[in-house]
């Protein structure tokens, strides 16, 4: 291509991602003002705003009068989240949990399935989701899918023991086939994206999101972005030591539980007992369980407590299957961080459930999509 034509090009598309985000921020808007804030010709506006209103991208909302004085109304423009889907799998060894969202996060469609790890199968999961949802395949952008182990930002699972996967260019292999894009991420990570979407994360560009499930794990988003870490292993909690850990000699081995994992999974299982029964039992003042179930706020707050102090995040989230059944010692774990740290955050329960990973996994897709539609 010629390099000029090349140049236009890229312009016409930073051009029209600008005036689709503004529309998306600011809608209600008028061509007129978006030409006027973004410093482009009206000319170029229009062309634009007509080529999203034949997409669908966006709609006519009608006319609307001047806020001040006289004059004529204008047109006014909005955002059409229905214009195109996104679909998010979040992958586990029991069951694949398959959600089909709109561009705002509206949840068009969501199956429990049987677990899948073959691509194949995968592949013709999100197929068969996007048909139930009502959506045409062509208007359907992207597949994320969520993996419970390492993952590299190029969707390559370093290790994910419970699939069987090591050094697995699953994003590569669900790509060759698929009509769309396809991101793969940590479970923790999509679960935080997913909070931070359309939970209890509140859209906070600052959030700490810790998983409770059979292990422990958390997320890191940082001025809205995740972080990774060198090795892609950034938030793996399970493997923090106490002063009482060293003395006694234990140690964390890559792959097994970590130390912290092995002390909250013992306090919440015990005598054939789960979190949920323990949890119960606690609240109804059986004494066994209250001292398990106090030990384990303590050392969980204590752990958020030295997190909130390196991190600052604004919000931290506790989810994961456990965290459906710790609404009673919420205030006790609040309290006991403000306690700890003078540095203030707000801890919240999340609030997806299982769902969080596979509509995070949606986020995530559609948000690579649109960065690399601006480049």
């Amino acid at each position: 291509m010629n390099r000029n034509v090349g140049s236009l090009e890229l312009i016409k598309r930073i051009n029209r991602q600008l005036v689709l985000d503004k529309i998306k921020e600011e809608q209600p808007i008028s061509r007129a003002r978006i030409a006027r804030e973004l410093s482009l010709s009206k000319t170029t506006v229009s062309a634009i705003c007509d080529d999203l209103l034949d997409r669908r991208m966006i709609v006519d909302l009608g006319e609307k009068g001047p806020e001040k004085g006289s004059g004529r109304p204008s047109k006014m423009l909005g955002f059409n989240p229905r214009s195109a889907c996104g679909v998010g799998i979040d992958l586990h060894t029991e069951n694949a949990m398959a959600v089909v969202t709109d561009l705002n996060g509206e949840v068009l469609y969501r199956q429990e399935a049987p677990a899948v790890s073959l691509p194949d199968t995968i592949a013709r999961l999100a197929m068969e989701v996007v048909q139930h949802s009502g959506m045409p395949v062509e208007d359907t952008i992207a597949l994320g899918v969520s993996v419970p182990g390492t993952v590299t930002q190029e969707g390559v699972v370093i290790r994910a023991n419970r699939m069987g996967w090591r050094e697995f260019d699953l994003k590569g292999a669900l790509t060759k086939q698929l009509p769309f894009s396809v991101t793969v991420n940590n479970e923790a990570n999509c679960a935080a994206l997913g909070e931070r979407w359309r939970g209890t994360g509140g859209r906070s560009d600052n959030l700490y999101y810790i998983a409770l499930d059979g292990g422990v794990g958390s997320a890191i988003i940082s001025e809205g972005n995740l972080l990774y870490g060198a090795g892609c292993r950034a938030g793996e909690i399970g493997y923090l030591l106490g002063a009482g850990d060293v003395e006694a000699g234990r140690q964390n081995v890559l792959g097994q539980r970590g130390v912290l994992e092995q002390k909250i999974y013992a306090l919440l299982h015990w005598e054939d007992k789960g979190p949920r029964q323990v949890m119960e039992d606690y609240v109804r003042g059986d004494e066994k369980a209250r001292d398990a179930v106090t030990e384990f706020v303590n050392l969980l707050s204590l752990t958020v407590a030295n997190l909130v102090s390196v991190l600052n995040p604004e919000t931290v989230v506790i989810g994961g299957s456990i965290a459906q059944w710790m609404e009673p010692v919420l205030p006790a774990i609040r309290a006991i961080v403000s306690s700890m740290t003078p540095i203030g955050t707000q801890v919240v329960l999340g609030s997806l459930g299982p769902w969080a990973a596979a509509i995070g996994a949606v986020y995530g897709a559609l948000s690579h999509t649109e960065n690399e539609n601006r480049k």
